[in-house]
């Protein structure tokens, strides 16, 4: 249904015994459509050898397509099964004059969750991908809003330590 091209090339990435990366592009689709701007975390669950856990992160384009990257700027993913996470938001209103973009959490804002909040962690989303030598199955990660109106949420200020 979904066409993409997984390219795929086994690399060495360097750093002593890293595993081998896998140079992988996927998709991230909500509600069919394109999701760009989307925030996409990997986790590997299969790993024998538990150093060779570290997550790994991408950014969606305006195609939806992403390419995670594990150890700073090297492209890929050691082979394995991963848990998948994806997270968009943005602010529902003009930012308040007193908002501090050092420390946000200081000043409620109002968020919108663009994507559904169930498939924002890997642990709980139920998304999953396989990274083969031959690239990322399913190629495309499909959400579904279920029709639903994106959530908006404020965030609660918070305090320090040392305030009344």
């Amino acid at each position: 249904m979904l066409a993409l091209s997984a390219c795929a090339l086994l690399t060495g990435c360097g750093g002593g015994d890293r595993p081998s990366l896998v140079t992988v592009t996927g998709k991230v689709l909500i509600d069919g459509k394109p999701l760009e701007g989307a925030s996409v975390f990997l986790k590997r669950i299969d790993a024998s050898d538990s150093k060779h856990r570290r997550p790994s992160r991408a950014i969606t384009n305006a195609q939806g397509e992403f390419s995670p990257k594990t150890y700073g700027d090297a492209e890929g993913l050691p082979v394995g099964k991963y848990k998948v996470g994806v997270v968009k938001t943005e602010y529902a209103e003009k930012l308040p004059e007193n908002f501090n973009a050092e420390n946000p959490a200081t000043t409620p804002v109002k968020m919108r969750w663009l994507v559904p909040k169930p498939y924002n962690d890997p642990e709980t989303s139920g998304l999953t991908v396989e990274i083969t030598s031959s690239g990322m199955t399913p190629p495309a990660i499909q959400l579904d809003t279920g029709g639903a109106a994106p959530i908006v949420e404020s965030t609660a200020a918070k305090r320090a330590a040392n305030e009344p």
